[in-house]
């Protein structure tokens, strides 16, 4: 529709899938370093904490959103593009269940926990808490965003990819948000993006208790005893977890998007 205005990049993920490196990534990029969850979260605000004020405010340039994609979305009218992060459903699934325990959900036993966890995960076909906030199943989210279904552009990061080769996932990000980034300034943002350097933001939050992703004072507890966001983030982690016979339930619940995308080890 003529006048319309396009200009909001939504960096969208299934939950637990490396959207929170993303944005630590482009607002690195864009504005410099990053000190905190709670200034990353001003410069690249969760639809999920702060839509309705997106909505009324006119607010433009990064959101982060973990919903499927779809003409309701929030803010959809006004899409000029998006970073679309893919991960290793294994290890979306490992990953999930520690941010449950780290929630404080009351899971027992840990080995018993994620077996029935990972049960109920391929049965929905993915997290059924997700599933009830309208993010859709793992395959569901993860095609919404694919680019062939969009007329604006869509930029697709592999979580296994970033991790093997953060500067071409750096250059792309560049490519969409920034092109006149210097070499300098993209080594730079991935210095200020690693596992270690946001860490250290997490440990200085928490030692603040600055309110934002890494401190919440209900997390409290789950704090104190060693449970924290920022974990491992290793590649393969998940799959590594799964008995065989989880590994074959994987997948036969998403083998057609599981080849598309390339994860072949199932």
């Amino acid at each position: 529709m003529a006048g319309e205005q396009r200009d909001i990049v939504w960096i969208a993920s299934y939950p637990k899938s490396g959207n929170t490196w993303v944005r630590f990534l482009a607002c690195n990029l864009l504005y410099g370093p990053q000190q905190s969850a709670s200034a990353l979260n001003a410069l690249a605000p969760d639809i999920h904490e702060s839509g309705r004020q997106l909505v009324t405010a006119a607010y433009r340039g990064l959101v982060k959103t973990h919903f499927a994609y779809s003409p309701e979305l929030p803010l959809a009218q006004r899409t000029a593009a998006a970073i679309q992060i893919v991960r290793d459903p294994a290890d979306v699934l490992a990953s999930n269940f520690h941010y449950a325990r780290r929630r404080g959900d009351d899971l027992g036993d840990a080995r018993t926990a994620f077996d029935r966890y990972v049960e109920a995960f391929i049965l929905h076909r993915g997290d059924p808490r997700w599933i009830r906030f309208g993010m859709g199943t793992w395959e569901e989210n993860v095609t919404s965003w694919l680019e062939a279904r969009h007329k604006f552009p869509v930029l697709s990061l592999k979580y296994e990819d970033m991790a093997a080769n953060p500067r071409q996932a750096c250059r792309s990000l560049a490519q969409l948000l920034r092109p006149t980034a210097s070499p300098d300034e993209i080594e730079q943002a991935i210095a200020n993006s690693t596992f270690e350097r946001m860490r250290e933001v997490e440990d200085a939050d928490i030692r603040d208790k600055r309110i934002g992703i890494f401190y919440k004072p209900y997390l409290q507890e789950s704090i104190d005893s060693g449970l924290r966001f920022m974990r491992r983030g290793a590649p393969g982690e998940g799959a590594a977890r799964l008995n065989p016979k989880q590994r074959a339930g994987m997948a036969a619940a998403f083998r057609p998007l599981l080849s598309q995308l390339g994860y072949s080890h199932y």
